[in-house]
């Protein structure tokens, strides 16, 4: 009779270990996936709206130049760094970011909802959706103000922008993003404070979708969360919106390439033994430029 190998009880756990590590991957990326090619692809329709009102109603849309753009951004960030780094303000800290963060949700959402409703229609509902936030204080709230806002802003200014320009930001926003997060590090503690406070620019992301009902108190770094910063998914999305005047698909195209640096920026922090945050806006940048260059050889 032919004798029964047995595996050891040993390769059995690991192997066991390394299906439930890969099944709890793509649970993760899905989730992240869905967020981030919503917002995208939502916010190139929204672009295409607002195209169209400039065609052929002639509406006027603001045009911000790149110095602008730059320089909000800088003052904005140096102005939440003093905060954190100014040790006496932390009784007002909760509140001033709190502010900042309704400022930046409020105008998005209504810039995104406004194409479809009434202007008081879109009022009223992100001021709904805002006293959510404030009382429920549940993540799936916060993540839904992130899409119709995230969107709602690469909308507005993706239209303002030359592609030239986007892929200018897309470089110089890359290295201070590696910078800010590996050598200054000062990213890292800004996150880590604004969490603290129960503030998060950008989509909390859980380990399962149950957690989506869970209270923001409970996000911590490390924890059954994942953080992907608002920017991440903004200046991909802004070179997508750049191309929709001159095609809907190319844009689509763009996002596609964007969606796949997500899913590579996600596979090497995944990779890590010691989960530590990194940057993910240079990976995520380069398959957008990708994806960009290729819509170029596309009639």
């Amino acid at each position: 009779m032919e004798k029964i190998k047995h595996k050891p009880p040993k390769i059995i756990k690991e192997r066991r270990e390394l299906k439930k590590s890969r099944i709890q991957f793509w649970k993760i990326f899905c989730i992240e996936a869905t967020l981030f090619f919503t917002t995208s692809f939502l916010a190139i329709i929204c672009a295409s709206e607002l195209n169209k009102m400039v065609t052929v109603r002639k509406a006027y849309l603001p045009k911000t130049s790149l110095q602008d753009f730059l320089f909000s951004f800088l003052f904005i960030t140096f102005f939440v760094l003093i905060f954190v780094v100014f040790k006496k303000a932390d009784k007002f800290k909760e509140l001033i970011y709190k502010g900042l963060f309704i400022l930046a949700v409020f105008w998005g959402c209504v810039v995104i909802l406004s194409l479809f409703l009434p202007v008081f229609g879109a009022v009223l509902i992100t001021g709904i959706l805002i006293t959510l936030w404030f009382k429920l204080s549940k993540i799936w709230v916060h993540d839904l103000l992130m899409v119709l806002s995230l969107a709602g802003t690469a909308s507005f200014f993706g239209l303002g922008f030359s592609p030239p320009v986007v892929i200018a930001l897309l470089f110089v926003f890359s290295a201070y993003d590696f910078i800010a997060v590996y050598k200054t590090k000062h990213m890292v503690a800004m996150a880590k404070d604004m969490i603290d406070k129960k503030v998060v620019l950008g989509f909390i992301i859980p380990k399962e979708i149950k957690y989506f009902k869970d209270k923001l108190a409970k996000v911590k770094m490390q924890g059954d969360f994942m953080i992907l910063g608002g920017g991440d998914v903004v200046f991909p999305a802004l070179l997508a919106v750049s191309v929709v005047p001159l095609s809907f698909w190319k844009a689509v195209i763009i996002v596609l390439f964007s969606l796949a640096g997500s899913f590579f920026t996600y596979w090497l922090f995944s990779r890590q033994d010691k989960k530590e945050p990194i940057p993910a806006l240079p990976p995520i940048a380069f398959f957008t430029l990708i994806g960009y260059f290729i819509t170029l050889f596309i009639p």
